[in-house]
């Protein structure tokens, strides 16, 4: 489950923290820029499973009123709904953290200019 978790999980929808820190040791003046990237790109991750969510619910919704009831596909349709609504979740999980983070990272930019080139 870790191999899962780390190379999906925390890849598509996390807050990639190994990221910025690398950007942060190789070039410490573009890190607030990574941080920035991270939140556009959950940002857009977050509208993408919304809009996926909210598609497929109405297709959950208008399956289970033809169906008359539970049947395979408003239950197929729901599982599809619920899929985006997790994954979206997950990312507004990673939003918050790169979020939360973007005052360490702006402090070791700062501290990175102001020390003399190497």
């Amino acid at each position: 489950m870790s191999a899962f978790r780390e190379h999906f999980l925390d890849k598509y929808f996390g807050y990639r923290r190994r990221y910025v820190d690398h950007i942060a040791r190789e070039a410490p003046r573009r890190a607030s820029l990574a941080v920035l990237s991270e939140i556009a790109r959950l940002g857009f991750s977050i509208a993408g499973n919304a809009l996926f969510a909210v598609i497929f619910g109405v297709l959950a919704a208008g399956a289970f009123a033809r169906a008359g009831g539970l049947g395979v596909w408003p239950f197929a349709f729901a599982l599809l709904a619920a899929l985006p609504a997790a994954f979206g979740t997950l990312a507004c999980v990673g939003l918050a953290r790169a979020v939360a983070d973007r005052g360490r990272v702006a402090a070791s930019a700062a501290a990175a200019a102001k020390a003399p080139p190497s």
